[in-house]
């Protein structure tokens, strides 16, 4: 699976519609610089779920070429003891403009003996159009390079996620399916969102729990569909995820809310536990 542990993490949690589905959703502004999230991360291996490291995003104010902007952050990483057998240490980042447009995406990722640099470029200069530059590299293969022009808007996972927290999922009906374009580096690919329904999630907070919205990510690659990841996210303005359940090659994963700081709005969709 080509999808690592540090892209589904993002936790995380939402995606972005095409543009005729996206002008049709209701938004609100669920972030502000200077909120910090914490996850803890697990592994299963036969049937017993082993704490394996941490997850921190961030969000800040930021300048990009003389315009205002803002930076989110992602840094995944595995503890010593989890190193042994499956070492992460992933960074990334993503710089968008105040209407979520992005502006430069970046990923470095080492995950076991394999190193990769994913970068991102957005070009807005055209009309209705968006030149995307992307580049990687794989450990010290020659880096691959590519430029094309596309109407409408791209994303790359991380902006991806700022713009999907603005979605206000109380207008969605259970089973609404949503496509877009997310450029990885490599490639422009769709993938899809799914709205599941509600449920309450627990956190590594404490003993409460949280109302949520439960969406899955499918991802495609050659016609071929795959669902990869359910995400608990809170059904209050803030969307924070609580819980991700990941399907990976290799077994099932787990990044569980463990801290929050700087949070926009009231928790409001806290359940007290009698």
């Amino acid at each position: 699976m080509k999808h690592k542990i540090a892209i589904l993490l993002l936790l995380v949690s939402f995606f972005c519609a095409t543009p005729s589905v996206a002008q049709n959703l209701s938004r609100a502004i669920a972030f502000k610089s200077g909120e910090e999230l914490g996850c803890n991360l697990y592994f299963n291996w036969k049937f017993i779920w082993v704490k394996v490291g941490n997850a921190k995003l961030t969000i800040s104010d930021t300048i990009y070429n003389g315009q205002r902007a803002q930076c989110m952050k992602l840094l995944n990483s595995t503890n010593p003891k989890a190193d042994s057998f499956f070492l992460m240490r992933d960074t990334l980042l993503t710089i968008f403009t105040p209407d979520f447009k992005p502006l430069y995406f970046r990923k470095a990722s080492r995950e076991g003996k394999k190193f990769r640099i994913s970068q991102v470029w957005y070009d807005y200069s055209i009309p209705s159009k968006v030149k995307v530059s992307q580049y990687y590299r794989r450990n010290d293969n020659e880096p691959r390079y590519s430029e094309e022009y596309v109407n409408g808007p791209v994303y790359d996972m991380m902006s991806l996620l700022a713009y999907a927290r603005t979605i206000d999922f109380t207008t969605m009906p259970i089973g609404t399916r949503l496509t877009f374009p997310v450029a990885t580096g490599k490639r422009i690919e769709p993938q899809h969102l799914v709205y599941r329904g509600k449920k309450v999630s627990n956190s590594d907070e404490g003993k409460n729990g949280y109302s949520c919205f439960l969406v899955s990510l499918i991802t495609e690659e050659d016609g071929k569909e795959e669902e990869i990841v359910n995400f608990h996210i809170t059904d209050d303005k803030n969307h924070l995820p609580v819980l991700l359940d990941l399907v990976l090659n290799f077994g099932s994963a787990k990044a569980r809310l463990s801290k929050k700081k700087g949070v926009l709005h009231p928790m409001t969709s806290v359940v007290v536990e009698d």
